[in-house]
């Protein structure tokens, strides 16, 4: 209950919320320790798991039903460390998800919504990427992947998260979360045109080839503008109208294959990351924040806790029924 409670923004609410609910009267220090040892027992089993998938020690059995569709996803959020150097103090967690679903095809005159998830599984670390890389292919493995039919890895652009889809999820079909997309444009259009009917007119025009899988012809028209404003000095502010054209260039071409959106919604294939993004919201109303300073150690134990808690895969009741044999008290 004292873990559960971590639902709660902080660890003195979690103990109000505790005594408040279940009449347990503890301090908010207790729930931390409590909070903590949990959290590394978790964070143990979870590293185990983690070297025995990449040394080869483990394999998952064939699910007794096809798995018809599983989709991974991963992102940042941020949490304030006790870093010493205050440039240094806000450090990145790394958040992936993975879910399995039924393809839902688009259907004439009803908006896109895309597949619901059936079962998910959330993972967690403060660790580099390549190491979150690990520990999201572990978990991966672990649903199954191996034996869905259908693969999806669906992200927003960035280098770092590429980097790791491609190192280890290779024979995922790439998707590149729409939201962004649309965003990318929008900045384009302002850059090139400054807020007004203008840019509004080219934003929704492009949006709109984006939408019916002109890419290629939407990279075009972006290309233009950028060669028409010239290409940006080394030095380059990052408001730079330039810079915004010619990085938002490099970014749609390197995103190419995942913007076959027509395709994606008529084989009933999600286009949005708005599951990982949940899911990190619900992790930053925890560990985010200007008030809370957090050692790297235990930003990482309590991830532990909040990634099974949030998770819908049964992950968080199984540790409890092999019973931990820990202390709280």
């Amino acid at each position: 209950m004292l873990c559960e409670a971590n639902i709660a923004s902080s660890f003195q609410r979690a103990a109000q919320m505790s005594y408040d609910l279940a009449g347990i009267d503890v301090s908010a220090k207790r729930v931390q320790l409590v909070t903590e040892r949990i959290g590394s027992l978790l964070l143990q089993e979870r590293d185990e798991a983690t070297k025995a998938f990449m040394t080869g020690r483990t394999r998952c059995p064939r699910p007794e039903k096809p798995i018809a569709l599983m989709v991974i996803s991963a992102d940042g959020g941020r949490v304030q460390t006790l870093h010493h150097d205050r440039k240094k103090k806000w450090r990145e967690d790394k958040v992936g998800i993975i879910y399995d679903a039924i393809p839902t095809p688009e259907q004439d005159g009803i908006k896109y919504r895309g597949p619901k998830p059936l079962t998910r599984s959330v993972v967690a670390t403060m660790e580099p990427w390549d190491r979150a890389g690990d520990h999201i292919s572990a978990l991966a493995d672990a649903r199954g992947y191996e034996y869905a039919i259908v693969k999806i890895f669906i992200s927003d652009g960035a280098a770092s998260i590429r980097s790791q889809r491609e190192r280890c999820f290779l024979d995922a079909i790439f998707i590149l979360d729409w939201a962004h997309a649309v965003e990318h444009l929008h900045a384009v259009a302002i850059a090139a045109h400054g807020p007004g009917p203008k840019a509004d007119d080219w934003y929704i025009s492009n949006k709109t080839l984006l939408w019916n899988g002109r890419c290629d012809l939407v990279i075009s028209h972006i290309k233009k503008l950028s060669d028409k404003h010239g290409k940006p000095p080394k030095r380059a502010a990052d408001g730079d109208p330039r810079k915004i054209l010619a990085n938002n260039v490099h970014y749609f071409q390197t995103n190419r294959d995942g913007m076959d959106y027509p395709t994606f919604r008529k084989n009933g294939w999600p286009i949005g990351s708005g599951h990982i993004e949940a899911t990190i919201k619900v992790l930053g109303k925890r560990v985010k924040g200007t008030e809370k300073h957090w050692s790297v150690k235990g930003a990482e134990e309590t991830l532990q806790v909040m990634t099974l808690i949030n998770s819908k895969d049964g992950r968080w009741d199984d540790f409890w029924l092999r019973g931990p044999g820990v202390k709280v008290a």
